[in-house]
């Protein structure tokens, strides 16, 4: 099966999402909400950028050092970004092409930065690795493409993505929440169609964005856990095949059954032996 290989100076983010190629994120919607991926997947709806969005985006930006991030942005002055001095230096450095970032966000930023290269592993994966490499392929399971883009990409040896949290304890429940064990996954299977079928190890380079630690921790799934998010994906590809050859985008969500919270059943357990 034929693999085209994207170097991230070959399609901007804006047309790498714009591919018409389905990726983890438009996946999770998917399972979500076939309606709206396809919305999405179609163009016809563009969900808005959030500020969580942007700081990640300039925290990529960051750590690749091909990205030219001195050049692109620059720390605003430390005022209120509701003041004419906010303003001013807004656009002072809009005419200059150039992007302004809150005096705290820079701050965070590089202090961040800093807790990546200074936890081992982390540097390790980082030195001498290709940045936001992008992979595209026809998907199997019918008329429509896959995509990924590798954060951090050693050919062929590690696959690792970088990810921001609140608190690095908790990302646990965030792999669920967010469909993590898909996204490795998925991108281990598009990017073992350009390596003679072999599956990469991938890890997550996980950055507190919260003062004061901004602690850094590398984390691998175990072998069951992204067993099923291999599963998951493959069931989510065979229904997008289906639906793109019925052109069906309908929820088809008429009666849902309802379970009580698990924190909520297990109280009524207590009522009923008390």
């Amino acid at each position: 099966m034929t693999i085209r290989i994207i170097p991230p100076s070959e399609e901007t983010n804006a047309a790498y999402h714009a591919s018409g190629a389905w990726g983890s994120t438009l996946i999770s919607k998917f399972l979500t909400s076939p309606r709206l991926a396809h919305e999405i997947i179609t163009g016809r709806y563009r969900p808005p950028e959030t500020a969580a969005m942007r700081f990640g985006s300039r925290f990529h930006a960051l750590l690749d050092p091909a990205s030219r991030f001195a050049e692109r942005f620059r720390p605003g002055p430390d005022v209120d970004r509701r003041t004419k001095v906010w303003t001013a230096a807004e656009a002072d450095a809009a005419a200059a092409g150039i992007e302004l970032i809150p005096a705290d966000d820079w701050a965070a930023l590089h202090a961040m930065a800093d807790s990546v290269r200074a936890n081992p592993i982390a540097q390790s994966l980082l030195e001498g690795a290709e940045y936001e490499l992008g992979f595209r392929m026809d998907a199997p399971q019918g008329d429509f493409q896959v995509q990924c883009r590798a954060d951090i990409l050693h050919r062929w040896s590690h696959i690792a993505d970088l990810k921001t949290t609140a608190d690095v304890d908790e990302f646990v429940h965030s792999v669920s929440t967010y469909g993590y064990h898909r996204q490795a996954a998925l991108y281990r299977w598009i990017v073992s169609h350009a390596c003679d079928g072999e599956l990469l190890p991938f890890s997550f380079i996980v950055i507190e964005k919260a003062a004061p630690l901004y602690r850094c921790r590398v984390i691998d799934l175990d072998k069951d856990y992204l067993a099923i998010g291999h599963s998951e994906i493959e069931a989510a590809l065979m229904e997008i095949g289906r639906r793109t050859a019925s052109n069906d985008w309908n929820d088809h969500r008429d009666a849902d059954v309802v379970s009580p919270p698990r924190w909520l059943a297990d109280r009524s357990t207590e009522v009923l032996i008390s």
